[in-house]
């Protein structure tokens, strides 16, 4: 997997905007968080800027580079 990052943006700002385009009407994060195998706390944390563990960054690219 490759990833383009622009001047101002990070991993983690693409992460999130990955995270965004997966998300529709009726695939909730609820949904997604159940596909990754992490607790919905743990997703909306990130989605939402604050701070999250090590196992999420894992389990995040475990599921988007599948």
């Amino acid at each position: 997997m490759t990833i383009y990052l622009s001047n101002d943006s990070n991993v983690v700002d693409w992460m999130r905007k990955m995270t965004t385009s997966r998300l529709d009407k009726r695939y909730k994060m609820t949904h997604l968080a159940e596909d990754m195998k992490v607790n919905y706390s743990m997703l909306y944390r990130f989605m939402n800027g604050k701070p999250v563990g090590q196992e999420f960054f894992i389990a995040w690219f475990k599921y988007f580079v599948n």
